[in-house]
């Protein structure tokens, strides 16, 4: 069987570049539109390789760390940011993470239709951590990029540990945008609408989603026709009408909102901390103090 790439001589060439690119921050942002410009001036069609699923979960499922993204999210934010469409999101099998940084070259290059790879300046590809001397003898030219200018020097370890700290406003300055989590609406105890708060409850579209630090906090909610709505969200364990042990929850009360979105998939981008979830005396003592936290939310 012939292989994408055989199976037509006259489709574009392309440069590439792969990694996880978690939260598509300022320093992905900076290499990809370098990608674009490679791309450019040797003719070729850029395309971006991430994965469906951190690699680490396979590798090492105990130190695999909470993402920031899923992986179609990932790849509109990247086309969105860059202008580059053609995003591919690899499968991170055992037979794909077992490849050397040689063999996954030769691997993109038959299958993809890659003539030419780029990767930072210290980075490793490949389940024997190839760098860039060590793919000198590779199946393309490997394009090296410099040392990243300061400002774009930031990684999404540190935008993880600013957003389990509720650190909304630090995590926005390092990604270089909104951190946009994306979840599905199911349906829950209804408890909300009781008091005048009708809440939409948000589950994870990937099992490793990041969630913040539990608390309250403004948000912007894109539904699905494209409005986005302002709007508040708890993450916590509700104590005033939930029990002790009640798992954890993230629900958005979405303001002049009345849709059934039951099944829908909602982008829900967190705009600042409001304060901690805690219990109240009372329903009536809850609705009041959720009475000033929408107040809160719409003048941020």
């Amino acid at each position: 069987m012939k292989t994408p790439a055989e199976a037509d001589k006259n489709q574009p060439r392309y440069v590439a570049t792969v990694g996880m690119f978690d939260g598509v921050h300022r320093g992905h942002v900076f290499l990809l539109r370098k990608l674009a410009e490679v791309a450019r001036e040797r003719g070729l069609e850029p395309m971006v390789f991430t994965f469906a699923g951190h690699p680490m979960c396979q590798l090492a499922p105990c130190q695999a760390p909470k993402t920031l993204t899923t992986a179609a999210q990932r790849a509109d934010m990247i086309r969105q940011a860059t202008g580059i469409n053609r995003v591919e999101i690899l499968d991170p099998k055992p037979e794909l993470l077992s490849l050397t940084g040689n063999q996954f070259l030769h691997h993109i290059h038959d299958t993809y239709a890659v003539d030419a790879f780029l990767m930072g300046f210290n980075n490793h590809i490949g389940s024997d951590r190839a760098d860039a001397s060590a793919l000198a003898s590779a199946c393309m030219p490997v394009i090296v990029m410099p040392e990243l200018p300061a400002e774009y020097k930031v990684n999404s370890s540190t935008i993880r540990q600013a957003l389990a700290e509720g650190r909304i406003e630090d995590a926005t300055d390092i990604l270089g945008h909104r951190w946009h989590y994306r979840g599905r609406v199911v349906h829950g105890r209804q408890l909300g609408r009781t008091i005048g708060f009708p809440t939409a409850n948000i589950e994870p579209l990937e099992a490793c989603q990041l969630l913040p630090k539990p608390g309250v906090y403004a948000v912007d909610v894109t539904l699905p026709e494209g409005r986005t709505l302002r709007g508040m969200a708890n993450i916590g364990h509700r104590p005033t009408v939930d029990c002790a042990d009640a798992p954890m929850s993230f629900e958005v009360n979405i303001f002049d909102c009345d849709a059934d979105l039951y099944g829908t998939v909602l982008d829900v981008a967190f705009l600042g901390r409001l304060r901690d979830e805690r219990p109240f005396s009372s329903v009536e003592a809850l609705r009041l103090q959720l009475v000033a936290d929408r107040e809160a939310a719409r003048r941020i």
